[in-house]
């Protein structure tokens, strides 16, 4: 049951939203066919009984495997609610109301075309799904007409009763469900575009545009005069030559693994990614000048501290080099930063590891 817990654990987090909703969309139908086994024992029909079998073997082999690949997942259970459909359809008729999960599946396949990021192909393969869920509908509904069809029986009308409103309430939950799952998708979509546009990639910090931003926004919160906030510029002492002695990949894994500390260190610090192996770092307004200096003295020493993972067992030490700087009320944030970066340019000038403020 760990991969349970793993699920529930994610439960915060977009993906995982999405994750537990299509979880919880396969134990649902797995209970529906279950329900609809004893159904289908009680009428005595072997054929269905056979076919039920065969949907409720395919949603238990699902159970861990529904949110690892969801555009298969999507697809395979379409096709079984469908192929079931079709085969409770010719067996029992139109008065058990298992064509209800035909407006089932067109509702659930449009719900895509609800979604401004859907593709041509997908809105494509939609309308074409649609049109073939519609022609069966009446291919079938001609066919129980005109066709002695051999699997067909009579029910009693209180099993029609149970089968109409079982029918009817679960196409109208699993509905409900799969609503969800494509409007958490479409938001998780536009939260992966939102963080594309102000998140560095590799990091997963800030990045330049997203850090200038926020730091506009902080000067306009400011409503005292002797308010102000703090900026810090940060960089990797002879970062180039850990590029040119291990390789771009293990200084790719030095930037994550600071970026890491850098976003752990300081609830009151806002840290981003500046370029290269620069990184910017803002404070609130709760946190005076002389308190942030010993902030970054400290972030210094832990840093090289530090042991930095570049190889399976290879670790390495690096130490930074800090430039800080007050941003007042009004004041350009362009200025701050080239007062910062004045600074930090002095501490590399002066043998580096140092912080000057």
């Amino acid at each position: 049951m760990n991969f349970i817990k793993e699920l529930w654990n994610n439960k915060n987090n977009q993906k995982g939203i999405i994750d537990i909703t299509i979880f919880f969309i396969n134990l649902f139908l797995l209970i529906c066919h279950v329900l609809l086994m004893f159904i289908y024992i009680i009428i005595g029909h072997k054929f269905m009984i056979l076919v039920n079998i065969i949907s409720t073997l395919i949603y238990i082999s699902q159970i861990k495997a529904c949110f690892k690949n969801q555009k298969a997942y999507v697809h395979i259970t379409f096709i079984e609610i469908w192929t079931h459909m079709i085969f409770a359809i010719l067996s029992f008729g139109w008065t058990a109301s298992f064509q209800n999960w035909s407006f089932a599946l067109i509702a659930a396949y449009y719900l895509p075309l609800s979604n401004v990021n859907s593709n041509k192909k997908t809105k494509l393969q939609s309308i074409l799904f649609t049109l073939i869920i519609i022609i069966t509908y009446y291919v079938i509904s001609i066919l129980i007409h005109i066709v002695n069809i051999p699997i067909a029986v009579t029910l009693s009308d209180t099993m029609n009763r149970i089968l109409f409103t079982m029918n009817n309430l679960t196409s109208f939950i699993t509905i409900t469900m799969l609503a969800i799952f494509y409007t958490n998708l479409a938001k998780r979509k536009e939260y992966e575009l939102t963080k594309k546009a102000d998140y560095d990639e590799l990091t997963d910090l800030y990045n330049r545009n997203a850090i200038i931003e926020i730091s506009e926004n902080l000067n306009e919160a400011i409503s005292n005069e002797k308010d102000k906030y703090n900026i810090a510029i940060i960089d990797i002492d002879f970062f180039k030559n850990v590029n040119d002695k291990h390789g771009h990949n293990s200084g790719d894994m030095v930037l994550q693994e600071l970026a890491q500390i850098l976003k752990s260190y300081h609830k009151e610090l806002i840290p981003a990614r500046w370029g290269g192996e620069e990184f910017v770092i803002l404070s609130t307004v709760n946190i005076k000048y002389n308190e942030f200096k010993n902030l970054m003295e400290d972030l210094r020493i832990k840093v090289s501290k530090s042991k930095f993972k570049i190889e399976k067992n290879k670790n390495i030490n690096i130490t930074i080099s800090i430039g800080t700087a007050k941003v007042k009320r009004k004041q350009n944030i362009n200025d701050a930063l080239k007062e910062a970066d004045e600074r930090l340019y002095k501490a590399k000038k002066s043998g580096r590891n140092k912080v000057i403020a």
